[in-house]
């Protein structure tokens, strides 16, 4: 019984998150209530504040859960089992790049996040973001020093700079095509950009640009 009511809370906890991300999608973060977002969620007031006490919770909420599998997947690019960081590297990005152009939840979220709004939790969320994009450059960092321990960089290449171009040109990316869908897409021109950069400071054939091994779900990884 005590595992089904676990399983039940997840879920309920889940079903507030989805209908969060509709409402800021649909109405703002300013203009949303919680009394709105268990309206949606289908569920009382009552449920919302057991799991969340504000409005920036259910937002930090919501970032962490598309952000964990990310993480996890960046973290795997530096393993010492590993002798393919590049390779990995652009894995890791190709498939975020998929995610984020194909599933409408996690665009919905990144659309909510780029907007401009005025507000104590979008302040909070801000800080939260400049503290989450410094620790994932943190970690391109390390999968570009491990390819530059392995002989696999240009000679001179300096890992942390590498990874700050390559976050530029990624960024660029998503600004670009979430502004201009009809202009830029986001998996062609995101690919391109992380190729271009990275073949910059990799040494010639670690690599071939525009290519990606037919078994290359970072996902399932076995390290």
């Amino acid at each position: 019984m005590a595992r089904k009511s676990k399983e039940e809370s997840q879920a309920t906890r889940e079903g507030i998150l989805d209908a969060a991300v509709a409402c800021f999608h649909e109405r703002g973060v300013v203009a949303t209530t919680l009394a709105m977002i268990a309206a949606r969620a289908g569920y009382t007031r009552g449920a919302v504040y057991w799991h969340f006490k504000n409005k920036t919770e259910v937002l930090e909420a919501m970032i962490e859960r598309e952000r964990m599998p990310f993480v996890q997947r960046l973290q795997r690019t530096y393993a010492p089992q590993r002798q393919t960081p590049v390779q990995d590297l652009r894995s890791v990005i190709r498939v975020s790049l998929a995610e984020l152009a194909n599933d409408p939840r996690q665009r919905h979220l990144m659309e909510i996040l780029l907007r401009c709004e005025q507000s104590s939790e979008s302040r909070s969320i801000q800080s939260m973001q400049r503290q989450n994009s410094q620790e994932e450059l943190d970690m391109v960092g390390r999968a570009l020093e491990r390819a530059r321990e392995l002989g696999q960089l240009r000679e001179g290449t300096d890992a942390a700079i590498a990874s700050r171009i390559l976050h530029i040109g990624l960024t660029g990316a998503l600004y670009n095509a979430m502004a201009q869908p009809e202009e830029y897409d986001l998996e062609r021109d995101g690919l391109k950009i992380m190729d271009v950069v990275l073949q910059a400071y990799v040494r010639d054939g670690v690599f071939e640009p525009g290519v990606f091994p037919q078994d290359d779900d970072s996902a399932a990884w076995d390290l």
